[in-house]
């Protein structure tokens, strides 16, 4: 059975039980629940509750976080162009925004062509920092054989070159380039091996289990000396409203955001490749 399937069973057993939720709270949530999206939702949902008892914003129900926050400026979103083809990959790194300060690229295509469209991209791009994420879809060699083409076209961040479980194996990045951890950082507990291999974290909220954790999980990789990124696994602008609070301080914002036909209302307040603060009535 899989840790995912053994988390769902163990939330399934505790749901069969009277008062499950009974005293349920921010404080004790991480404790009493595993480490799920379930725990996220929940997680966020009670956030969200005692801003609108007390009146507050979220950031201000936690003295250190309000004073990251600050006056809740807008923060940037780093565009994110798609694996596809080199040359519909250039195209659309010609669309982007040319003042964003990075833009991100996926790469990890099984074809041997990740060298033509990371060229392609950079030349649209006109050479700026890019951050490339392979979504754990290079093999060791591949990272050899891309890495001094990556530093070469200015590549800032390479976002999970190898497969979770293959992390001994990355080598260390050339010059100023770091390689950040996606899919092999969870939460704290993965943080002390994360730590020996990456210079950099991709925060999400699914992968956290809540806002709670992330928060954490940001704190405790300051202390490791290591950056972060926030991350989306998309959804509605509810299920996206609180990375507002993990953005500020981070490397770059990829909300993902403004992807969906239909979406809840009021929507999160993306104006010109900025995330401001959510609305109220949306969460927080």
């Amino acid at each position: 059975m899989t840790r995912s399937r053994r988390l769902e069973v163990e939330l399934l057993r505790r749901q069969r039980s009277p008062g499950w939720l009974d005293g349920l709270s921010r404080a004790n949530l991480l404790e009493r629940l595993p480490c799920t999206p379930w725990r996220n939702a929940l997680d966020c949902a009670l956030w969200d509750l005692e801003a609108k008892r007390t009146g507050q914003r979220a950031w201000s129900l936690d003295p250190a976080l309000a004073a990251r926050v600050g006056t809740a400026p807008p923060v940037p979103l780093t565009p994110t162009v798609a694996l596809d083809e080199p040359q519909a990959m250039a195209a659309a790194a010609a669309r982007c925004d040319t003042a964003a300060p990075l833009l991100k690229i996926k790469l990890g295509g099984a074809d041997g062509r990740d060298g033509e469209r990371l060229e392609a991209v950079s030349a649209a791009w006109r050479g700026g920092p890019l951050l490339v994420d392979v979504n754990g879809g290079w093999t060791v060699a591949d990272l050899r054989r891309w890495l001094p083409l990556a530093q070469r076209l200015n590549v800032a961040v390479i976002e999970q070159p190898l497969p979770p479980g293959a992390d001994d194996a990355l080598p260390p990045p050339p010059g100023d380039m770091r390689f950040c951890a996606d899919e092999s950082c969870t939460d704290r507990g993965t943080l002390p091996e994360v730590a020996r291999h990456y210079q950099m974290v991709n925060v999400k909220l699914d992968k956290t289990g809540g806002l709670s954790e992330a928060l954490a999980l940001v704190d405790e990789a300051a202390r490791h000396g290591l950056p972060w990124m926030v991350g989306s696994n998309g959804g509605t602008s509810l299920a996206m409203a609180p990375l507002y609070l993990l953005a500020h301080g981070a490397v770059c914002v990829d909300a993902g955001a403004g992807h969906l036909v239909h979406d809840r209302a009021p929507p999160l307040d993306v104006r010109d490749g900025w995330l401001h603060p959510p609305p109220p009535a949306l969460w927080g």
